[in-house]
């Protein structure tokens, strides 16, 4: 019985301490702009977030149409593993959404 309630509150503060959140950049509003993503993709980042492992570049997914708006989350998966981890390894999903139909392949 000790031992279930020990994995419990391990399993709760795992939940409480792994939270979403979710950011959106506004680059140029449009009406037109996509619904979908165009891109979609996950950052990987290293040592709590200072050491960024790759670099997306929005323009590019977009190409000359131009970019509406992107967005990056942490989902309650990408806390748990910061948390996992001691923060050492936080992962970050992210999506650009461009002004018209563009797809970057």
């Amino acid at each position: 019985m000790k031992k279930h309630l020990t994995l419990l509150f391990c399993a709760f503060i795992i939940a409480v301490l792994s939270s979403c959140s979710t950011q959106n950049f506004e680059i140029n509003p449009n009406p037109t702009a996509m619904e979908q993503p165009s891109y979609e993709g996950t950052n990987h980042f290293l040592l709590w977030g200072f050491r960024q492992v790759q670099t997306m570049h929005p323009g590019e997914a977009c190409g000359p149409e131009g970019v509406s708006r992107v967005e990056t989350k942490e989902t309650f998966i990408n806390g748990l593993l910061s948390v996992l981890t001691l923060g050492i390894y936080a992962p970050r999903d992210y999506a650009v959404y461009c002004n018209t139909q563009f797809r970057f392949n």
